[in-house]
């Protein structure tokens, strides 16, 4: 197994805590008894946006594997799921219900980020840890002492699409193509940052909104820019519908997309490799093949300890399950780093301990401090070969080892 895994071990140590806090506020024992904690899991199980609930599921498979293996420092997860639908409305009203009813912990998982910058005053006026996946870099920058990004984020990840479409020789004309929200410019504005600093220059930014299902007028626009790369800040439905119309119209330029999309899943919805080989590229997040090396592990523990109602209808679990999982990885060593007389101050201090440490997951190794609550940034890229294999690559051209 790796190191991520071999780590939780389970210290029994059972304490007596103090009294639940009252309802007013979440006191920083709440969520703990002397066997157990409470996590809230909030996502996007309903809706549209359900198609992001792997992000969930991955580190809930975790937590059943620490369960399974006698818990850490004695105690064992209670996990209370709540939806949000990827709405602000819904996303406020469930995490109400989490901190000041289900009296959890903390929250874990969530992908959302227009639901997590809703919910950011109320995380941090209360003082509930949050580990989220969701993108927008603006929910931990500035930091915001209770939460904390483990995950990826626009700026990593727009920076890297940047970088990798750069890394062709001669590429200086990009476009955007980007839904109007916070989550997208999360992406396209680091994107830009980046090309403008490397000689880049952006020729076209043009939106393309949620629920579109054309992109005749966007495809025609990137061919008129004379646009060498697309840089496509859209959700996955979006996305597929953009790559259609850019093949449709013979624009044959790198479309380089955000992490609001599964690879794999993408690939396949487009159902043309002429409109996605030596194309389409995406960040890749993890330090090898999905489920193959270090990887196996992760893919053999989410078959075993996910329902059948939690897993792909059909396939292998996809790249969201493995993009939540280090979610619950770091979490859990918080936990055991913090030791048996758990608080949540004792988390927060051991979460700012992290340096160099490996999820087992991430091609990036996690660094958190008191200063910075965003731990990972390195990545690379996956794209389909000439031959039409998926493959990993550094940089354009050059598949990573």
């Amino acid at each position: 197994m790796t190191r991520a895994i071999k780590t939780v071990s389970a210290a029994v140590a059972l304490v007596l805590l103090a009294a639940m806090a009252p309802a007013s506020r979440a006191d920083n024992t709440q969520g703990i008894t002397a066997t157990t904690i409470k996590i809230g899991n909030l996502g996007p199980f309903s809706g549209e946006s359900a198609v992001f609930n792997p992000l969930n599921y991955g580190p809930e498979a975790y937590l059943r594997y620490v369960n399974d293996h006698g818990g850490v420092n004695g105690r064992k997860f209670e996990t209370v799921f709540a939806d949000d639908a990827c709405n602000e409305a819904k996303g406020i009203a469930a995490a109400k219900k989490l901190i000041y009813e289900d009296k959890v912990f903390m929250i874990i998982g969530h992908p959302c980020s227009g639901v997590a910058m809703a919910i950011k005053p109320m995380l941090d006026k209360e003082g509930v840890p949050w580990v989220g996946l969701s993108a927008n870099p603006k929910i931990t920058n500035p930091v915001t002492p209770s939460m904390f990004h483990v995950g990826y984020t626009g700026i990593a990840s727009g920076e890297a699409m940047a970088t990798f479409a750069m890394s062709q020789p001669g590429v200086k004309k990009i476009a955007l193509v980007q839904h109007s929200n916070d989550w997208a410019h999360g992406y396209c504005e680091p994107a830009t940052a980046l090309i403008k600093k490397n000689g880049g220059e952006i020729v076209l930014d043009a939106a393309l909104e949620r629920g579109s299902t054309d992109a005749t007028a966007q495809a025609l626009q990137v061919k008129a820019s004379g646009a060498q790369a697309v840089m496509g800040c859209l959700y996955q439905p979006e996305l597929v519908v953009l790559l259609r119309d850019l093949s449709k119209f013979g624009v044959k330029v790198p479309v380089l997309g955000a992490l609001g999309a599964d690879f794999e899943q993408t690939v396949a919805q487009v159902a043309d490799p002429d409109a996605v080989k030596q194309i389409f590229f995406q960040p890749y997040q993890f330090k090898a093949p999905l489920g193959q090396g270090p990887l196996k592990d992760f893919h053999d523990m989410f078959l075993k300890y996910l329902t059948k109602d939690e897993l792909p209808k059909s396939g292998e679990p996809t790249n969201f399950y493995y993009f939540g999982v280090p979610a619950a990885i770091v979490t859990v060593e918080a936990i055991r780093r913090a030791g048996p007389d758990l608080t949540r101050e004792k988390w927060i201090a051991a979460m700012e301990s992290f340096k160099d440490w490996d999820t087992g997951v991430f091609a990036d190794k996690e660094n958190i401090s008191h200063d910075n609550h965003d731990g990972v940034h390195l990545m690379y890229a996956v794209g389909l070969s000439a031959e039409g294999k998926e493959t990993v690559y550094k940089s354009w051209g050059t598949p990573a080892e």
